[in-house]
């Protein structure tokens, strides 16, 4: 569990930003989290009335921005990945606006340098901000679950059909009892709980640390995971 600077650092976020995003393992470290929180981005170039392919299409030239330097000279005191790259999205958006009418007037375009948000800066408004900023939210925290259940199912590789049982339990979304798990996997129901709570134990450890690796203080996880767990709540998932 990501409970002290030993066992958080180093971060992929954390490596970024103290690097200014310079280096060979820096920019690993960014691309790793670009491909992480790839479908949070297209969502919300979804909402914007592109269909999925034009979605897609836009985040590969966002991230091929981004990776290419975007970056500038990130702040550490902005914390979150999540808000950078949130900030950082708007911003390229508003880029392509801008050369796109410039393009219809035959003009120039003026550069628009990306300047990220933090948790306390909104940066450039768009219309609707407030419901595409909890949308783009809850696809982090829904990507965010994802990668930490890909982990925890690979972690049980060697008794899948246990996984396969129990894994309901992680979001209270069991259809069964335990003692009929007991019975299907041939363990007694004592023994049923126990892997439950383990389980879930683990679950919780890989989402600290998911969320760990996207901000640049440990103190900030215990209020990012209070946030992801609101919005995931408001799209019936559950983060343990």
């Amino acid at each position: 569990m990501m409970t002290s600077d030993s066992s958080f650092h180093p971060t992929r976020w954390t490596l970024v930003l103290r690097s200014h995003g310079e280096g060979e393992d820096a920019k690993a470290a960014l691309s790793d989290l670009c491909a992480a929180y790839y479908e949070p981005v297209v969502a919300f170039l979804r909402r914007e009335g592109r269909n999925d392919d034009a979605a897609r299409e836009m985040a590969h030239a966002f991230f091929e921005d981004v990776l290419a330097g975007g970056l500038g000279a990130p702040d550490p005191g902005r914390g979150r990945f999540r808000s950078y790259l949130l900030g950082a999205l708007k911003h390229f958006l508003t880029k392509q606006r801008a050369a796109a009418l410039a393009g219809k007037r035959g003009g120039g375009v003026e550069h628009v340098p990306i300047v990220t948000e933090s948790d306390t800066t909104p940066g450039l408004p768009m219309p609707g901000l407030a419901d595409d900023t909890l949308a783009f939210d809850r696809e982090w925290a829904l990507a965010l679950i994802a990668r930490a259940l890909a982990t925890l199912e690979s972690e049980h590789s060697r008794k899948a059909d246990t996984f396969t049982v129990l894994k309901p339990w992680l979001n209270g979304g069991a259809t069964t009892s335990q003692a009929e798990a007991a019975l299907s996997l041939g363990l007694s129901e004592t023994a049923v709980k126990v892997a439950i709570h383990r389980l879930r134990a683990r679950f919780r450890e890989l989402i600290h640390a998911e969320i760990g690796a996207t901000v640049n203080d440990p103190a900030d996880v215990a209020d990012e995971l209070r946030h992801l767990i609101v919005v995931a709540s408001a799209n019936d998932a559950v983060l343990p």
